[in-house]
């Protein structure tokens, strides 16, 4: 029987292997709580997980239920130089985005997980030199329970 939820663990452990460029690979305690970190070190990406699960189906006593994934990555990267635009910090972006895109396309943390597939992503703020961005990767998983009376 499995109830989860989704290992993030294992996604950070992906990244931390699979993305060179990032310097901290965390997660955080809600999406606003990533936005307002400041890392020590960047280029850097904090991990966060939405779950929607679907219907209920029942097989005997043991109710089954599809659960839709979002993995969240909040990247930061900095770009010190005098730019007032932040291109510098864009062109850093894009390399970490690479890079993490790499590590999780068509990966999934077990035999019993879909494979995560690029979502979408968006620019959040430039500020200060930093530059935050979120990449959303979709995946899913399959819960079941045995139904006690």
């Amino acid at each position: 029987m499995s109830v989860g939820p989704y290992p993030v663990s294992l996604a950070i452990e992906r990244l931390s292997a699979h993305a060179p460029l990032l310097k901290l690979v965390g997660d955080a305690a809600d999406l606003q709580a990533a936005f307002d970190a400041t890392p020590v070190r960047a280029p850097a990406a904090y991990v966060l997980c939405e779950e929607r699960g679907g219907a209920i189906k029942y097989t005997g006593p043991v109710t089954i239920q599809d659960v839709e994934v979002a993995l969240q990555l909040v990247l930061f990267v900095r770009n010190a130089t005098k730019e007032r635009t932040g291109a510098g910090a864009r062109r850093a972006m894009d390399e970490v985005i690479g890079q993490c895109r790499a590590a999780l396309l068509g990966w999934a943390p077990g035999d019993s997980y879909d494979a995560l597939s690029f979502w979408s992503g968006r620019d959040e703020r430039y500020s200060g030199s930093w530059l935050v961005a979120q990449q959303v990767y979709r995946g899913g998983y399959r819960i079941s329970h045995q139904v006690t009376p």
